[in-house]
């Protein structure tokens, strides 16, 4: 049985100085992250309670200031055991007085620099290109993205004659190939339906904090699960319910979407729930490693 106790983290923003802040318990943290394999940014709403003036002054930042890059990272867990639960840039962070405590909010999106700022400036790619190279190209010109997964599979075409591509790289991307690629934690992948990632975690049950009986809508199983920081969006999953029908028993699935909300603190008592959303990706579904070029 997995154990869930002495929830932790370990939060770094960039200030307007560009140092790095670390905070960590026993400062109180509230955290609404949002996770997943559309075509929308992920994002994070984090409030941290009584910091210094001086950090606090440091960590503002307008929601105009398009043009310059803070990052900010999360990562959380139990005991010493975390997981990067987000990673992105500070769009907006401003503090207030809420009764005795001075809280600090901060929003953040997954890309969202790369979004804004990221134009394709390359050399048009010759004929004979394979679509793969080209992908992966493009993605990996992405600023401040990595590059994730991209599938070998699905784009196995090559370009029939010589192609340059202009305008905003990830809208490049969208258009072109949609429905195959999505950021998440600072990583640019591209999947096809049936074609999943390596998570840490491969099987959720009642014995590692699965809460509820899960629900299916349409075509998604949702459901759940007492906070769980290992589990990444794309990743392949497998699913154990007492409760549900036995049909989800036997599938392997697809994670789609997570939400993290909850509270770590030291201070005070506080949940802290993950709710997952998933595909059910048949016999078919493969897992895709790193991109290597």
């Amino acid at each position: 049985m997995a154990v869930k106790f002495g929830r932790n983290y370990i939060l770094k923003a960039q200030t307007q100085d560009g140092s790095i802040l670390t905070i960590e318990p026993p400062f109180t943290i509230e955290f609404d992250i949002t996770r997943n394999t559309f075509s929308s940014l992920n994002i994070a709403s984090i409030r941290i309670y009584n910091l210094s003036k001086n950090n606090r002054n440091n960590l503002r930042k307008d929601v105009t200031d398009y043009n310059s890059f803070r990052s900010i990272e999360l990562a959380a867990g139990y005991g010493n055991a975390l997981s990067i639960i987000f990673k992105g840039n500070i769009t907006q962070a401003w503090s207030v007085r809420e009764g005795v405590d001075f809280v600090t909010q901060i929003e953040s999106f997954d890309g969202g620099f790369a979004a804004q700022n990221g134009f394709t400036n390359l050399p048009p790619f010759p004929a004979g290109t394979s679509e793969f190279t080209v992908i992966a190209t493009l993605a990996q010109s992405l600023p401040k993205l990595s590059l994730g997964a991209v599938s070998q599979k699905l784009f196995t075409g090559t370009l029939s004659r010589g192609n340059a591509y202009n305008g905003n790289t990830l809208n490049i991307l969208k258009q072109n190939w949609p429905n195959t690629v999505f950021i998440d934690n600072g990583k640019v992948n591209c999947l096809g339906n049936t074609e999943c990632l390596l998570g840490q975690i491969p099987i959720i049950d009642s014995s590692n904090g699965l809460l509820e009986t899960p629900v299916l809508e349409q075509t998604i199983l949702n459901f759940n699960m007492i906070f769980e920081p290992g589990l990444i969006v794309g990743q392949y999953l497998q699913l154990k319910s007492l409760t549900a029908p036995a049909q989800f028993n036997n599938s392997a699935y697809k994670v789609i979407s997570l939400k993290h909300r909850g509270t770590i603190s030291s201070a005070i008592c506080g949940n802290a729930i993950t709710s997952v959303g998933m595909t059910n990706g048949g016999p078919a579904l493969t897992i895709v490693p790193q991109a290597v070029l």
